[in-house]
């Protein structure tokens, strides 16, 4: 598969039975990075616009991991970069659903990806 873009995955897009539900395939390990200008923060599953039961089930989580941009020196939120096809970038999409943004950033390596944040952000 040849990649068209970078995904830059800092919560449950790691997580390896949550990339085949979403994708249908493991990502396999991906690249660890860092990226600065954002905190790490959690919402409550209640909290998302979708039905939240099947990654609560294959993560065992109940708050999710969202990224909220910051002007301060908070430490880097650390991650892995992943490469997707036009078609995991939808899927992505309906995944993260409206709590999500996705935007386009630079990572700490100098790496152009993509990045879900907090979409009131």
């Amino acid at each position: 598969m040849t990649a068209e873009v970078l995904l830059f995955a800092y919560g449950t897009l790691q997580d390896p039975a949550v990339q085949t539900a979403v994708f249908g395939r493991e990502l396999g390990p991906g690249a660890p990075d860092r990226l600065s200008g954002f905190r790490l923060s959690h919402i409550p599953g209640d909290d998302l616009p979708v039905d939240d039961t099947q990654v609560t089930a294959e993560t065992g989580l109940t708050h999710y991991p969202i990224l909220i941009p910051t002007t301060d020196d908070a430490p880097p939120v650390p991650g892995r970069l992943y490469p997707l096809t036009p078609a995991d970038l939808t899927a992505a999409d309906a995944y993260e659903g409206e709590a999500y943004r996705r935007v386009r950033v630079t990572t700490q390596a100098g790496v152009e990806a993509w990045v879900y944040v907090a979409a009131e952000a």
